[in-house]
């Protein structure tokens, strides 16, 4: 993954965004780090409901048989 330059301004409106910001002071809204953050979470959570979804299964169809 390639290293993404800091954001210096806001998407929406233009506004100069403070070093590390996760929103606009002005609008409100997310900067692109804060929005690519986000997505990796759904991610890892749908994964891990996943998993635990399997493992239900799993073990629900060990107990049914036994």
């Amino acid at each position: 993954m390639a290293v993404q330059a800091e954001q210096l301004t806001c998407d929406r409106c233009g506004t100069e965004l403070q070093l590390g910001a996760s929103y606009c002071d002005r609008c409100g809204t997310r900067t692109r780090r804060a929005r690519a953050n986000v997505r990796l979470a759904i991610r890892v959570e749908v994964l891990l409901l996943a998993l635990m979804c399997a493992l239900i299964f799993a073990f629900a169809f060990i107990y049914i048989k036994s």
